[in-house]
């Protein structure tokens, strides 16, 4: 079969689904399909695909855009849209595909009404990665039952409702999408996956080039990602106000909208250090190098996202606190199968209190197993390839 991926995003700069793409695209050969990608090009500094995809024979068709700042909003959505308009363009001159892959999208409808228009028999199956607009207004960007809310909803809708499946991330999000009315019997779970099958060496615990920045003879309390109204970041500085102990450090990496008002909040504490974003084949070695893995989200969040990283920390032998929301039917289930805490997202003090309980051994967590048995990356991206192929007629 000819498939094709349409993406929201463009390759020619680093992202964090990079592996998750590359992965289904190999399952997908393995399987002896062909795929044709369909992306953004940002002029960003990566020119080609990723050479695992090169070497596989991919294909690819570029759509020139203008970078877009990530936390605005509307200029993101039209910019979006006029990628649609000028994708549609290119559609209607190609459209010799068996089957489509549509990448998590704000502009999901439209995208799914040019699929209909164009290739109406062509079964399309849909990622849901983060669930949009719910994320906008749990973020406070938008109110629930506005008119912009109504808008993005009802667009959103149409490509629940037309996509022959949909493949999301976790159970929260699946809830959320019955919530607004879409047929959970076409709705599957699938976890998102590390950058290989099996855990990680702990050897990776002492690599040089982190252990530079994380000094062994303290506990390392590490949150590494975007820096934004989404992730909630403050829950860790706040919780290291509150500790009394000298030999815990707390360090956040990355980079992002709130990075400087968290650096400003963080100006009298000695025991929290900002770091640049670490190259991406180093994110192992750093959540191997951490004493324990903090993944927060603001209110709510979880029933729209999940972070990418959870895979990898899950996969590097370190105890993994999820600030996320006692709610979270995922992190409940990580916890009854793991023993890592999970707290609510602004309860600064019960963070402290298990970062406590984990560096006295009080906590011992167990994440290899739930790793190995949900979040292997050929197992999980072997269903996204028989999804994709599956011989069922489209909505």
């Amino acid at each position: 079969m000819r498939i094709l991926f349409w993406l929201s995003i463009g390759l020619d700069r680093r992202t964090p689904s990079e592996h998750l793409l590359t992965a289904m695209i190999e399952a997908l050969y393995k399987r002896g399909h062909t795929v044709h990608i369909l992306q953004k090009d940002t002029g960003g500094e990566i020119d080609g695909l990723y050479p695992k995809l090169e070497n596989l024979g991919v294909t690819t068709t570029k759509i020139p855009m203008t970078a877009v700042a990530h936390g605005n909003l509307v200029s993101r959505y039209l910019s979006d849209l006029s990628y649609v308009k000028k994708c549609d363009e290119w559609i209607k001159k190609n459209r010799n595909y068996d089957r489509v892959f549509l990448q998590s999208s704000n502009v999901a409808g439209f995208q799914m009404w040019v699929l209909k228009k164009r290739m109406k028999t062509v079964r399309t199956v849909f990622n849901v990665q983060d669930m949009f607009p719910e994320n906008a207004v749990y973020s406070g960007k938008i109110k629930k039952n506005s008119l912009p809310y109504i808008f993005f909803s009802r667009t959103q809708k149409y490509a629940y409702d037309k996509a022959a499946e949909i493949i999301t991330i976790s159970e929260d999000i699946k809830t959320e999408l019955e919530s607004n009315g879409v047929n959970g019997s076409k709705i599957k779970v699938v976890y998102n996956w590390s950058y290989q099958d099996k855990t990680f060496e702990r050897s990776l615990s002492m690599d040089s080039d982190i252990r530079k920045l994380l000094p062994q003879n303290k506990f390392n309390v590490v949150y590494a990602g975007n820096i934004g109204v989404m992730q909630n970041v403050e829950v860790v500085i706040e919780a290291a106000r509150k500790s009394e102990d000298p030999d815990v450090l707390f360090h956040i990496f990355g980079d992002g909208a709130y990075k400087q008002k968290l650096i400003e909040k963080a100006s009298d504490l000695n025991n929290v250090n900002f770091w640049p974003m670490q190259p991406v084949d180093k994110a192992p070695a750093l959540y191997a190098c951490a004493d324990v893995n903090i993944i927060p989200l603001a209110q709510n969040i979880y029933r729209t996202a999940l972070p990418s990283k959870t895979a990898t920390c899950m996969a590097v032998h370190t105890p993994l606190i999820l600030c996320i929301g006692t709610e979270s039917l995922f992190a409940q289930r990580v916890k009854r199968e793991t023993n890592c805490p999970i707290v609510d997202c602004s309860d600064d003090k019960s963070l402290r209190r298990a970062i406590e309980k984990i560096k006295s051994k009080e906590i011992v967590c167990h994440t290899e197993e739930f790793f190995l048995d949900n979040m292997e990356m050929s197992v999980n991206s072997m269903v996204y390839a028989k999804s994709i192929e599956a011989d069922v007629t489209a909505n």
